[in-house]
């Protein structure tokens, strides 16, 4: 087992490294609003509010339904302690790693959670800045209490919105018998994201009470939170809810309804064709789903899982309710001129793949790395799986929103100074900058949690902490700037942040301000161009050749976003009618560390 080093990556894409503390009731803050009466508690430097229900528990008669507003509270909201995760694979914490046959949380789990800094003059005037985020896990992992952002909220003096939706199959569930007995939202899929979108709705409807300006809410999420902005900027729905968003390692994702229906064993009634196949109407059909226990859907869910890794991976669908008909490009190419928009990614984002691959590495001694493969083939696999990633989450994203948007931005997070050593690696080759990373940054949280005693000195050493903390400093105020004006230049000193255009399709790197390492770099990704160097890369065996190829492709032409699987594309070079599909899809896996 890959424990420790999958531990640490778990952390960075789904975090739990926040804490409860017993706290005295002498503290406690109360705030009068829309939903209630709400106390919170006063934590010095700020004011927490966690656990606060935005909607009706999304259970029984409301499983697989848009959320639905709860009447304001005649009782009071005590927000002393995080609401229930939603349901997902593991326990909640490091176990996951270690046990993929147990899950975790519970239907009624849409809560957020709210972070106000301790400013009297701000939270009387309502005008703190607000930030909205938007955890990631695949859409399958994670809960908006995974991260400690309070350093954000008062280094910055803004307010914190972190929020839980719906995950895996309770969040993104495709049945047309659903639908035919549904009206409105609830004939949607995406259950998850208007999970996002009610909540939003309840931030602007609550947040003045904690001192927030509702006008001036920004959106940024990492992972699959990244994506779920970028579908957020493509739906009608969330228009008016934000004014600035920003997408972290996000990615451009969406299916035709008719693919959800069989294209995914945990996206569709395929799942529970056992329970309906001598059911004939519609009612009774959408009656039974609802009635199935989260134990069953869970135990069948885990022996999805166990037979294929990725069967699990919801799928965001165009259903014209949240995401258009046509996909979030689509949506993207309308998106509101007004809006500001970051989209950026790591240079090394398969790195949290490959470091945990038997394919790259003997894995024995879990912490200690030794390459089983040349560091050139290594390398070209991190540069180009990372650049297609760099194409699909950020560069093709802000070329369709640069259509009708003059207020984009982009970057690249490179900080890469993670230990080289000849005990343990070169984890700066074997790391670098990979995805999830730049979260402590933001954050301002390096406490990586339980296993941090082991892996801190690896992943954060001493010596790389006076620049860790200046381009973390850094990162929060570019945030907050973006969050308070619309600009990341705003009482900056060094390299000005330029923005993205059709034009001047350009990027802002973000690495050690101490080493001057900022600095603009205009290179975007050319697919085609990447395509030919794959095709005759010496580094890279001819098999490798067609698995890097045939994702690029498959990204260059959003085939992803096919009606039927019989629409996804073959591998693009000749050479390759020498391998079977199968194989190369065992190959594949292999190097992610999936098998």
């Amino acid at each position: 087992m890959k424990v420790l080093i999958q531990n640490f990556f778990l952390l960075l894409f789904i975090s739990s490294c926040s804490s409860l503390f017993e706290r005295n009731t002498d503290r406690d803050f109360q705030v009068e609003t829309n939903a209630g009466t709400i106390i919170g508690i006063n934590e010095g430097d700020h004011y927490s509010f966690k656990g606060i229900p935005y909607a009706k528990p999304p259970i029984g008669d409301l499983r697989w339904k848009a959320p639905k507003d709860l009447p304001r509270s005649n009782e009071t909201i005590y927000a002393i302690k995080y609401g229930n995760s939603c349901v997902q694979p593991g326990s909640g914490n490091l176990t996951f790693a270690l046990n993929r046959d147990i899950y975790s949380g519970d239907e009624d789990c849409l809560y957020l959670n709210i972070f106000v800094p301790n400013n009297e003059v701000a939270f009387e005037k309502n005008n703190f800045p607000v930030m909205f985020w938007v955890h990631g896990g695949a859409n399958i992992y994670g809960s908006g209490s995974d991260y400690d952002f309070s350093k954000l909220a008062t280094s910055q003096e803004v307010i914190i919105v972190t929020t839980n939706y719906r995950l895996g199959i309770f969040g993104w569930f495709t049945s047309k018998h659903l639908r035919e007995t549904a009206d409105g939202l609830d004939q949607s899929s995406n259950f998850g994201q208007l999970d996002i979108i009610k909540s939003l709705e309840w931030v602007k409807s609550n947040i003045r009470f904690f001192g927030g300006d509702p006008s001036n809410v920004t959106v940024f999420g990492e992972s699959a939170g990244g994506h779920n902005i970028l579908a957020l900027l493509s739906s009608p729905l969330s228009k008016g809810l934000f004014q600035k968003a920003i997408s972290q390692s996000g990615y451009i994702e969406s299916y035709s309804m008719e693919f959800a229906e069989k294209g995914s064993p945990l996206s569709s009634e395929e799942f529970f064709e056992e329970d309906i196949k001598f059911l004939m109407e519609s009612e009774e059909i959408a009656e039974k789903l609802r009635s199935i226990s989260v134990e069953e859907i869970t135990k069948r869910v885990i022996k999805i899982s166990q037979e294929n890794d990725w069967a699990e991976i919801p799928k965001t669908t165009r259903d014209g309710i949240v995401v258009p008909k046509k996909g979030i490009y689509s949506g993207l190419r309308n998106v509101d001129p007004d809006l500001v928009i970051v989209a950026g990614t790591n240079r090394d984002e398969l790195n949290y793949y490959f470091i945990q691959s038997d394919y790259f590495y003997d894995t024995t001694l879990e912490l200690i790395r030794s390459l089983k493969r040349s560091e050139e083939n290594l390398k070209s696999w991190i540069k180009y799986r990372s650049e297609i990633w760099r194409f699909r989450g950020a560069e093709e994203p802000l070329r369709a929103m640069s259509k009708n948007n003059k207020n984009l931005y982009s970057y690249r997070f490179d900080w890469d100074e993670e230990v080289n050593s000849d005990v343990f690696g070169n984890y700066q080759l074997y790391l670098g900058a990979p995805h999830g990373m730049d979260i402590p940054f933001i954050s301002g949280d390096f406490d990586m949690g339980p296993i941090s005693f082991y892996l801190k000195p690896i992943i954060f050493p001493a010596e790389s902490e006076k620049g860790r903390l200046a381009l973390s400093e850094l990162m929060m105020k570019y945030w907050a700037n973006i969050a308070k004006y619309g600009d990341p230049n705003v009482f900056i000193n060094g390299p000005k942040w330029e923005k993205f255009s059709s034009d001047k399709q350009q990027f802002f790197i973000l690495d050690n301000p101490i080493d001057n390492k900022l600095s603009m770099v205009e290179e975007p990704v050319d697919i085609d161009l990447l395509l030919t160097k794959v095709e005759y890369d010496s580094t890279l065996e001819i098999a490798e050749r067609c698995i890097i190829g045939w994702i690029a492709a498959n990204e260059r032409n959003e085939l992803k976003q096919a009606n039927s699987l019989d629409e996804i594309a073959d591998p693009p070079y000749k050479f390759c009618s020498n391998f079977e599909k199968d194989d190369l899809i065992k190959l594949f896996n292999k190097v992610d560390g999936r098998d």
